[in-house]
């Protein structure tokens, strides 16, 4: 062995003895003797500074020892760009870590690039490569993917990083509540039957769980509502100002007019919002004589900046515009409009500014419409409902006072919903000898208790097929992998994505009875069925959320659909689907009674909501306290309505 070899292989062995000190007096030794330094011998004296705390020189050397030899650039460059980036050398670390991650990937490299692209605030290639993260079980990498990807409830690799977060961090009831709320979107049974196996249900409801939930999430599997007013986790509760609540609001001098001024707020002022397929027509409705309407309005100016949405818009009453203003702000410009009744139209679901309400900008303020449930630490006077969503039995629940309607808590705007002639099967790849049911409710609804009484009845009804809309392969698969277990032949599952609003309505007119979800049901969805002349099945249920397709149905004459319990849901299933007249006539009435039962009446249904708010107004000027209260129905019409 030469003197140059032995120096290099006694530095080889010192630094494998942690004798760092003695492995680089071998190396410069080495290095005299030579005059050069080779690969081996960089990536050594790098990986010799690094242990001696010099992490800057170490890089040097690094990319020394990639320039020396580019077959060993990947690890090299690797080595370099950890290197620097211990130094917050920005640049350097990052331009090595492009080079080396151009040759090859692995996840500490990844996470430095992508640690490196954030700090540049290389957005772009950040949202390229932040899924692959997801690679890697090292909780500081989940950690970084959780920051930059959140819980995006469309992308099933939201899901995948949420279970490996939840295996490293299996107390943290934040990761849990999101892989719950995850795995139902992508109706991902197996996970949530994982979590029951790790928690018993009767657990879920222990409040330390319930407060990391959001409200939103909560309603769609939680029946008792007791425990829904603990589900506090959302960006919409901000805490209420002193002297904003209350009996000290509705004291502040307020100067009535002889027309009530309604304030309606939402962030969905919006023609294709499902909200606006409801309330637009009220909206125009409104009694000029005796109201005066202003729409408070968050939404985004990408959504109405076309002709045919800002001329919808401008047909629902003056907008006044909140954006780019905070919650005190805008309160200040909603009092500056001397508002007698403020509508908050979203409550606690999402792009909500329901907190502005904390604020106190009106002497009366109420939620309806948005959010199935008590909009808990927001400052309300009311909530509006019917005897179905809104029972007695519910009262002690609500920190609201019930404003009950006569017919039905929703509004329906025959004007925007469109009712275009049947498509035919054969487009949607629908048999045309069997009997279809159907759901388009939203994945989240889909529960295990409802594909549980799907496939009771698809059991029992051999000719029978399931058309679903699935907005994810993941969802679908899932779908289909349960129907299986419960001993339905997946293919028996006819999958369909969403489309426009009116092909849509054209072709839910194929089906031939809409089965709907449990404990959440379908709210717009149900109505646009019934619009559509599709039966819908529905069961009672025990919050607001499960009590909405019966409220629909009673106000479309069809009390007949609603089951009382999980077997009487399923045996009207099978007994519809073996009797095709019965099926003939419940399409007979949706047709006959389209226009002529309150479901789709909002001139009616306006009216019956002004008498609400005559009602709020003359308690709040009297200095009357809000309490519960009833609105008597008008006389029921002889004839149809004109939409």
């Amino acid at each position: 062995m030469t003197m140059q070899a032995e120096n290099f292989s006694m530095a080889r062995r010192a630094f494998d003895a942690g004798d760092y000190n003695g492995a680089l007096h071998h190396l410069q030794t080495h290095i005299s003797s030579i005059g050069n330094v080779d690969e081996p011998i960089a990536t050594l004296l790098g990986q010799t500074l690094l242990q001696l705390g010099l992490p800057r020189e170490a890089g040097e050397f690094f990319e020394m020892a990639a320039e020396a030899d580019e077959t060993q650039a990947f690890r090299s460059h690797r080595e370099a760009a950890f290197a620097y980036f211990r130094t917050d050398d920005t640049d350097k670390a990052l331009l090595n870590a492009m080079k080396a991650f151009r040759l090859g990937s692995d996840p500490e490299l990844t996470f430095v690039l992508i640690s490196l692209l954030v700090k540049t605030n290389e957005t772009q290639l950040v949202d390229q490569l932040k899924f692959r993260l997801l690679e890697s079980d090292d909780p500081k990498h989940l950690d970084l993917a959780f920051e930059l990807i959140g819980a995006d409830r469309w992308d099933a690799r939201t899901l995948l990083l949420m279970r490996k977060l939840r295996h490293h961090r299996p107390d943290d009831t934040v990761i849990r509540n999101a892989v719950l709320t995850l795995a139902r979107e992508f109706c991902d049974y197996d996970t949530i039957d994982e979590e029951e196996r790790r928690l018993p249900p009767a657990e879920w409801l222990r409040p330390h769980l319930l407060m990391q939930e959001t409200p939103h999430d909560n309603v769609h599997w939680c029946i008792d509502e007791a425990a829904n007013r603990l589900a506090l986790n959302s960006q919409t509760i901000q805490p209420i100002q002193k002297g904003a609540t209350g009996r000290h609001r509705r004291k502040r001098k307020h100067s009535w007019g002889e027309k009530i001024r309604v304030g309606y707020l939402s962030s969905d002022f919006f023609p294709s919002h499902a909200t606006m397929r409801l309330l637009g027509d009220v909206l125009r409705r409104h009694d000029q004589s005796r109201f005066e309407i202003v729409l408070f309005c968050t939404t985004p100016a990408r959504l109405v900046d076309d002709p045919v949405r800002l001329a919808a818009r401008s047909s629902w009453g003056e907008i006044v515009d909140l954006n780019g203003l905070d919650d005190a702000e805008a309160a200040a410009k909603i009092r500056a409009r001397n508002i007698d009744i403020l509508v908050d139209l979203k409550g606690h679901t999402a792009h909500s500014r329901v907190s502005i309400l904390n604020h106190g900008p009106a002497p009366v303020q109420l939620t309806w419409l948005g959010f199935p449930g008590s909009v808990i630490d927001i400052d309300l006077d009311y909530v509006i409902g019917d005897r179905f969503v809104l029972p007695d039995t519910s009262k002690p629940f609500y920190q609201e006072k019930f404003c009950r309607l006569p017919e039905s808590y929703q509004p329906n705007d025959p004007t925007a919903r469109v009712l275009p002639p049947a498509s035919n099967r054969a487009e949607w790849g629908l048999p045309e000898d069997r009997f279809v049911f159907s759901s388009f409710n939203a994945s989240a609804k889909i529960s295990r208790e409802t594909v549980d009484l799907w496939a009771c009845i698809l059991r029992e009804t051999p000719n029978s097929v399931l058309w679903v809309m699935c907005k994810t392969a993941e969802m679908e698969a899932n779908l289909r992998k349960r129907f299986a277990e419960r001993g339905v032949d997946p293919n028996r599952m006819i999958a369909t994505a969403g489309v426009p609003y009116g092909e849509h309505i054209a072709r839910v007119q194929l089906a031939d009875l809409a089965l709907d979800t449990f404990p959440c049901n379908g709210h717009t969805t149900t109505s646009d069925m019934l619009w559509a002349g599709l039966p819908v099945l529905a069961k009672r249920g025990q919050h607001f959320a499960s009590r909405v397709s019966e409220s629909l149905l009673n106000a479309i004459g069809l009390p007949e659909l609603i089951a009382e319990t999980d077997d009487d849901f399923v045996k009207l299933g099978i007994t519809l689907a073996r009797n095709p007249d019965r099926i003939a006539t419940l399409r007979a009435h949706l047709a006959e009674q389209r226009f002529r039962a309150p479901l789709f009446d909002s001139e009616r249904f306006c009216r019956h909501l002004e008498s609400a708010f005559e009602t709020m107004a003359s308690r709040a000027r009297n200095g009357e306290e809000p309490d519960h209260f009833d609105v008597t129905a008008l006389p029921s019409r002889d004839g149809p309505f004109t939409a």
